[in-house]
């Protein structure tokens, strides 16, 4: 077993293997979970404290939720990881599975990369795109600001809990990313942020995308983790070439030799992923197509032979909506069903 994926593993094969009661119990389960005596001094004082409890409560009263890797809101794509987070907390009423871009780079970032940066999250809202990025200063920043001012749906992965302002000065911008979208984080209430906890952050930013584009980044930055990750995970990467005399551009330069696709203009780049662009649908003056309609719809028109089941998983709507939207686009003749599985019919 790939020791990296163990413990999330192990955590899945043991949450169907024991009832609720024995998790908290003790000493098989803490030994299967390969825990050092100190982890599981600390836990088992967790449990007696009625931390899980504590947490869910605090969790309600932050108006944000806890999904597990179980869940059927849980973003699909994560369990392409090596590591996937076992749970996400999650503020605002975004669907978090549906397609995404990722718009990364560096905090300190030129006036010219942060204008790209805004320009591609104007572009991808415009196509009905969700802009994923992690809230940070510089490339982050912008990409949001940009999805926003097109009343996008952008979403933010925090290095921190969901309760930490980080950075402060993004304070209105969190609020207004959590009215349009959704901030997330696999760490506790309370959590601050730590240098390590930002690349561990960057996985998920990776796992959830579909695409990766870096805009601006030194060699030595975060962002080029992120684009390492995802093209070790076979994501599309992306990387906007700068001046080779420039510090700041030396990263995204080099992903250019490492297989990354050369991002030479917005237009280009939503002409070659043309499977994303069209998210951005035109259905015509006679068809009147609720958003989850035209969800379902985006996702047969981009691969058909798709069952319910699959539809659920992609779209993240729950079964009595995935069921309704297909009655819907199939007595409006936009789709058909063969089988029990179903496709577009233009």
């Amino acid at each position: 077993m790939n020791a990296i994926k163990a413990p999330y593993e192990v955590f899945r094969r043991l949450c169907d293997d024991y009832d609720p009661g024995e998790l908290t119990r003790g000493e098989t389960f803490w030994r299967e979970l390969a825990l050092t005596p100190t982890m599981q001094q600390r836990l088992s004082g967790l449990l007696y404290d009625d931390w899980p409890e504590k947490e869910l409560e605090r969790t309600e009263n932050f108006y944000a939720r806890f999904i597990t890797a179980g869940d059927i809101d849980y973003p699909a794509k994560l369990h392409d990881l090596a590591n996937p987070p076992i749970g996400l907390y999650v503020k605002g009423h975004a669907n978090i599975s549906l397609p995404s871009v990722a718009v990364v780079g560096t905090r300190k970032c030129s006036d010219y990369a942060q204008n790209i940066a805004s320009s591609l999250g104007r572009a991808l809202a415009q196509r009905g795109l969700i802009v994923i990025s992690g809230g940070a200063r510089g490339i982050d920043t912008a990409g949001h600001r940009g999805c926003l001012s097109e009343d996008g749906v952008t979403i933010a992965v925090f290095g921190t809990g969901i309760d930490k302002v980080y950075p402060t000065e993004n304070r209105d911008l969190f609020s207004r990313i959590i009215e349009r979208g959704a901030i997330i984080s696999e760490y506790p209430f309370g959590t601050h942020g730590e240098a390590w906890r930002f690349p561990e952050r960057n996985r998920i930013i990776v796992g959830m995308s579909s695409r990766i584009v870096v805009v601006e980044s030194p060699e030595g930055g975060g962002a080029m983790l992120t684009a390492r990750a995802g093209l070790e995970l076979g994501r599309e990467v992306w990387s906007v070439p700068g001046r080779i005399t420039d510090e700041v551009c030396r990263g995204t330069n080099a992903l250019l030799g490492e297989g990354a696709r050369v991002f030479t203009g917005i237009t280009d780049f939503l002409e070659l992923t043309t499977g994303h662009a069209q998210m951005n649908i035109s259905f015509g003056d006679d068809a009147e197509l609720s958003d989850d309609d035209k969800i379902i719809y985006s996702l047969l028109q981009r691969q058909g032979g798709r069952t319910l089941d699959e539809l659920i998983i992609e779209s993240g709507l729950d079964v009595v909506t995935v069921q309704s939207a297909l009655m819907s686009l199939e007595a409006d003749g936009l789709i058909m069903n063969t089988s029990g599985r179903y496709s577009a019919t233009a």
